[in-house]
């Protein structure tokens, strides 16, 4: 099974917290809320995840590479359109 994520907004709306650390790596109940988004997915087997990044996304690849064992690949939306654009 293949999955796509789309994480590429700026988090303007969680300021000032999302200056230094994407919203998706934001703690939620004792971790990344892209955490308890990507535990769920590990009961059905994924094959490949590719994650559309953007603002710190060097910093979603990281937290993926150490905590995750499935391929991922990371698409850089540079022109943030939306979600149905970086798809």
């Amino acid at each position: 099974m293949k999955v796509i994520v789309p994480l590429a907004g700026f988090g303007k709306r969680m300021r000032p917290q999302t200056w230094s650390r994407p919203k998706p790596l934001l703690n939620v109940a004792g971790k990344p809320l892209l955490g308890h988004i990507l535990d769920k997915f590990e009961p059905l087997n994924v094959d490949d995840a590719v994650f559309i990044v953007g603002w710190l996304g060097d910093q979603i690849q990281d937290y993926v590479a150490s905590h995750y064992h499935f391929k991922a690949h990371y698409v850089v939306q540079s022109v943030l359109k939306g979600q149905a654009h970086a798809l």
